[in-house]
């Protein structure tokens, strides 16, 4: 929609002034539309000779090459664009009397990341270039210092306010999120249709290590889960609605064995949520069902490859065994086919009843809360007093140590150390933009330089290995609150507005999902590019319909 309302014809013509305002506004969606192709498209599927050794880091250049390349348009554009509209407001007789932009909740929290991230490297300590990289660019090699931070926020701001949206332009995602996951699946069984050099099991399809691909197909595969349960995605030709079963069966498959666990976590809280939003509709009801047996479906598939060829999966992970070598995918599919049968049958008899299918979901939330608060106090008393809960005990995660959670008790325990060693001024701004293992190799706390060499060795401890506690370390409070606020606001209002606008629910799915995997994961650019360009998309529908 333009924002240059026009007049209608006949009564009165368009000046040249707004003939211009015009045309530098559809310039504007012209580059931010290309800027988002080159985000879904070209950043995902791109590689280097070098392949799988500096993969992280060739992203990464390329994103800053495309981000700044983009600046470089859109910003001149964009003050010739407020420039315009400033001389046809005040020129003599203007009946221009325009409301003057809104600012959303989400706006807020992203100016206060913003003013965070700019704060937090002019307190920083590291401004100045070191062997190990600087506040500005980040670590070296990982490159998500301050110009990193200011181009994701600039990524939301131009999507939200200069994209006309054009749904079909989201929907070139789904054709490489599919031949991402698909050559994820065929890595997972040592097959590369792609020659990538240094390529192993922890390395996997176009993305590059696992946790990386991890955050960014969860992200991108619930936002299309999200759309197709909503409906939208039902075609009228049945070959289209084989091609999205197909397209959702390999992302679940290649996201079941790709190795990381928060990946598998995400999935089942997910799964949890679609129940929530599911359990008083009856057709929405159906379609998560339908969704689960396709889930059981591509498990038992994989459980029987690897039965057939035991050797071939080349990364083994516990939650990837459980899923797949288990009777747990039976026991899914045969539950999930009863209740899909007693939901199509009520539906045909007209006598659907939400009262039941709402308490089971709520006593399973329940009951699932309860879990975890049990399982809190027990790692507690456990590791408080080892050997004190019986056989327990004698399980790993029941005892909170270093290697707990695949060392997420050591790099929680690094982080929090970074955070409670700075003064108040520290603690409200950060140690800086991506510093976090600056601060360790400085010294500043021997103690903490100690612990973390003696675990890791030459290895630099870049995050702590959740995204909420590094932005702490990071940015300080200021920083956390503005980031965890953008963050939580959005999954609300655009998953509110999903009720009406399905693209608007699919980007809350996508922003959810990235946040449930970064409770035990971090940001990269694969990943953050991308929920920081569905928080764009999703602010510009809401925008588009001031009644959601």
């Amino acid at each position: 929609m333009s924002a240059v309302k026009k007049v209608r014809s006949g009564v009165k013509k368009n000046t040249p002034l707004e003939h211009i305002c015009e045309i530098i506004w559809d310039l504007l969606d012209i580059v931010v539309s290309l800027y988002m192709v080159a985000l879904m498209v070209m950043l995902p599927l791109y590689s280097t000779e070098a392949g799988y050794r500096s993969i992280g880091t060739d992203k990464c250049m390329l994103f800053r090459s495309v981000s700044l390349l983009a600046c470089k348009v859109v910003l001149p554009l964009t003050a010739l664009y407020l420039l315009s509209l400033a001389l046809r407001r005040l020129r003599p007789g203007s009946q221009d009397k325009r409301r003057m932009p809104s600012v959303s909740v989400t706006d807020l929290f992203a100016l206060v990341y913003l003013a965070a991230v700019v704060c937090s490297y002019l307190h920083s300590s590291f401004r100045e270039k070191t062997e190990w990289g600087d506040a500005f660019y980040g670590v070296s090699g990982w490159y998500l210092g301050l110009l990193t931070q200011l181009l994701f926020l600039g990524i939301y701001f131009a999507v939200s306010r200069l994209w006309q949206r054009k749904d079909w332009l989201i929907g070139l995602w789904i054709p490489t999120i599919a031949v991402v996951t698909l050559l994820g699946y065929l890595n997972r069984f040592g097959i590369y249709p792609l020659e990538m050099k240094a390529s192993g099991p922890q390395y996997i399809s176009t993305i590059g290590n696992i946790n990386w691909y991890c955050g960014y197909i969860v992200t991108i595969l619930s936002g299309v889960a999200y759309y197709l349960w909503q409906g939208k995605g039902c075609a009228k030709k049945k070959w289209m609605n084989i091609a999205a079963i197909l397209f959702l069966g390999v992302g679940l498959a290649s996201l079941v064995t790709q190795g990381s666990s928060s990946g598998i976590v995400t999935l089942l809280l997910l799964l949890g949520v679609f129940y929530l939003l599911s359990m008083r509709d009856e057709e929405k009801l159906q379609r998560f069902f339908g969704g689960c047996i396709l889930l059981s479906g591509v498990c038992i598939f994989t459980c029987l490859i690897r039965q057939i060829w035991p050797q071939a999966i080349n990364y083994i992970e516990s939650t990837t065994d459980m899923l797949t070598m288990s009777p747990l995918p039976f026991l899914m599919l045969g539950v999930s086919l009863l209740c899909w049968f007693l939901i199509c049958r009520s539906r045909r008899a007209g006598r659907f009843r939400a009262r039941g299918w709402t308490l089971l979901g709520l006593a399973a939330w329940t009951g699932a809360g309860v879990a975890v608060v049990v399982y809190v106090i027990l790692l507690a008393v456990n590791t408080r007093y080892p050997g004190s809960i019986g056989s327990l005990a004698e399980l790993e995660t029941f005892t909170f140590n270093a290697s707990w959670g695949s060392n997420r008790g050591i790099t929680w325990t690094a982080g929090l150390t970074c955070f409670l060693d700075q003064d108040l001024a520290g603690k409200l701004l950060g140690v800086g933009p991506d510093t976090m293992a600056l601060y360790i190799r400085s010294g500043a706390d021997p103690e903490l330089k100690q612990m973390v060499e003696d675990y890791f060795g030459r290895l630099m401890l870049t995050n702590a290995h959740n995204e909420w506690l590094t932005v702490l370390v990071n940015e300080g409070l200021l920083g956390a609150v503005g980031y965890i606020g953008l963050m939580v606001t959005a999954i609300c209002r655009y998953l509110r507005a999903g009720r009406k606008d399905a693209m608007a629910g699919a980007m809350g799915m996508g922003i959810l999902a990235y946040t449930l995997n970064n409770i035990f994961s971090f940001q990269q650019v694969m990943g953050t590019s991308a929920v920081f360009l569905i928080l764009g998309i999703g602010e510009a529908c809401l925008r588009r319909d001031s009644k959601v």
